[in-house]
């Protein structure tokens, strides 16, 4: 999705768009990309005290309306958000489903100087359950920690969730905004860690990201869906659009079956005592 920067009654009414058209296809779930209800303010010029206004007003109409947007439509929905921190901000997605609100996720690993500077990182990891299934989310630079995808699986999660708003210099976008050799870069990137991720967890992941160019960034609009066995097997790229992906009850216990699936094995008060042993010089 593209979110109007700064913006959040059109984002919200565009979520509640993108929300119908979804079950209108059969889902249950739906993920929205990272600060998809204020837009990236990070990355663009609004005035401190602006983008304070917004993010205050954002989080007081937020909740309510994803509320009965996701009674009205019986689905689960995580979408990204800027949120108040004293003077500062939290990098968040809300989860509510159709019973109401469940939890909010911050981000917890901010990637640089400039997000350091507006975001204070997260400090809970919930694990959700709604309609049946169990889930994790992350947002963007999360992605780069195996921990959160291993202690999701081992509270049972079936898929995980990345909410991302990773974008790109104007360098490799054409004149009429085609956006392809970006979403192909990050595409690229997600592929080296990912999968993995997937295979390791026994996990569905889903990636999601912003979509052209909003503030002083250009996004690339890129979504997609690997599988437990850690195959790419839907996508979407460079404009907005969505995919739509059933998620199977029998592959994942095949996955968790299988000698790839290491969530159960691992051992942690292991890794976190190791021996050091040093050699004569």
């Amino acid at each position: 999705m593209h979110s109007a920067m700064g913006d959040p009654t059109t984002n919200l009414d565009r979520i509640a768009e993108w929300s119908s058209k979804a079950r209108e296809q059969g889902a249950a779930f739906a993920l929205f990309p990272e600060e998809c209800i204020t837009g990236s303010m990070n990355k663009s010029d609004i005035p401190p005290e602006e983008s304070m206004r917004i993010a205050e007003a954002a989080a007081e109409q937020s909740v309510p309306f994803l509320e009965s947007l996701c009674r009205e439509l019986d689905m689960t929905l995580v979408v990204g958000t800027i949120e108040p921190a004293g003077e500062r901000y939290r990098n968040s997605a809300y989860i509510v489903g159709p019973g109401g609100y469940l939890a909010t996720f911050t981000k917890l690993h901010i990637p640089n100087e400039t997000e350091r500077a507006w975001f204070e990182p997260g400090s809970q990891l919930p694990v959700v359950t709604s309609q049946g299934w169990t889930f994790g989310v992350g947002i963007c630079y999360d992605l780069r920690f195996p921990e959160i995808f291993r202690t999701a699986a081992q509270q049972g999660a079936d898929f995980f969730l990345l909410a991302v708003g990773a974008s790109g210099c104007a360098d490799n976008v054409t004149p009429d905004g085609d956006q392809t050799e970006q979403a192909a870069e990050h595409r690229q990137l997600a592929a080296q860690v990912l999968p993995a991720r997937a295979v390791d967890n026994a996990l569905y992941i889903f990636y999601a990201n912003q979509a052209g160019k909003s503030g002083n960034a250009w996004f690339p609009g890129l979504a997609f869906a690997i599988d437990p066995h850690g195959q790419f097997i839907d996508e979407h790229a460079p404009v907005e659009g969505m995919i739509v992906t059933e998620v199977s009850r029998d592959l994942i216990e095949q996955a968790r079956s299988s000698g790839c699936f290491t969530a159960n094995e691992a051992r942690p008060d292991l890794y976190a005592s190791p021996q050091i042993v040093s050699g004569t010089p």
